[in-house]
């Protein structure tokens, strides 16, 4: 699953242009290169170290955003609308189109994880990231998948993306200044990862509604599907689509329907039918 790549010299820049970025090295030291990446589902997970460079973005910018967690060393990244110094521990999450440089005037090292979707709509700094448990659980859960040689069903690949994900919204929703329980939840960032948090917690319970997402999150019905509407989803797809990626696992694991069923939030078999039905006809 994972790619692994040493490279020296003008191999680095051409790693760097196949994904969209010109790296300018230091010309007083040689240039080195050590990458894993690898694809989980709708996310690129990397690791990376390398010398001194200055990197910039040479195409389009995509879509959804970036979480980075530095390891080692220290990075300024400059943006849009602020600069962020990232030094070991810090974390960074921004959107790929705010980036407009990013510096190292020493060896470095960091852990990337990109997604297609929102993670936050503005570029956030999280000094300090590495006290909780949030960026922790990322940085060895990237490791765990870099390090192995691991094959993954469509399910399991899923499963564990969103996971990834929910990871990377329980670290961007502990940020400095940002409770979003004592907020009120004014934050719609806030908001959408609180939910995805939820949603991840007990999307097993068939007893979990929509009505009942809202309510522990003390915000209106209506103000819930806006905030994911910013997302291209809805409240009542993000649950279905959560509940579908434990049935698939659990199915892979051999599990009869009626039990696949029952432990991943469907009222019966046939209600688990009706949804992968719908998935399968629309995807």
């Amino acid at each position: 699953m994972a790619r692994s790549l040493r490279a020296e010299g003008a191999a680095v820049l051409d790693w760097f242009a196949e994904r969209s970025f010109s790296a300018t090295p230091d010309p007083q030291v040689p240039t080195v290169l050590i990458a894993d990446e690898a694809q989980i589902a709708a996310l690129t997970i990397r690791r990376v170290w390398h010398t001194g460079l200055m990197i910039e973005p040479s195409g389009e910018p995509g879509p959804g955003s970036i979480l980075v967690l530095q390891a080692e060393g220290s990075a300024t990244f400059r943006m849009t609308a602020t600069n962020a110094e990232l030094d070991a521990g810090d974390a960074l999450v921004y959107p790929h189109a705010a980036l407009s440089s990013a510096i190292t005037g020493h060896p470095t090292a960091r852990i990337e994880i990109l997604s297609t979707h929102s993670l936050l709509g503005h570029p956030a700094p999280l000094p300090g990231a590495d006290d909780g448990p949030a960026w922790r659980a990322l940085a060895s859960t990237v490791n765990a998948i870099l390090n192995g040689d691991h094959r993954l069903g469509v399910a399991a690949e899923s499963a564990l993306g969103h996971a990834i994900e929910s990871l990377c919204a329980a670290l961007i929703a502990g940020r400095p200044g940002v409770d979003a329980a004592a907020a009120g939840f004014r934050s719609s960032q806030a908001t959408f990862a609180a939910a995805t948090r939820l949603l991840t917690e007990r999307a097993a319970d068939p007893d979990f509604t929509v009505e009942e997402l809202a309510r522990t999150l003390d915000v209106s019905r209506q103000y819930l599907a806006r905030v994911f509407a910013r997302q291209g989803r809805t409240p009542s797809s993000a649950l279905r689509a959560r509940r579908l990626e434990l049935a698939d696992a659990l199915a892979a694991a051999g599990l009869s329907s009626a039990e696949t069923a029952r432990r991943s939030g469907f009222p019966s078999p046939r209600a688990l039918f009706h949804a992968r039905r719908d998935r399968d006809t629309h995807d």
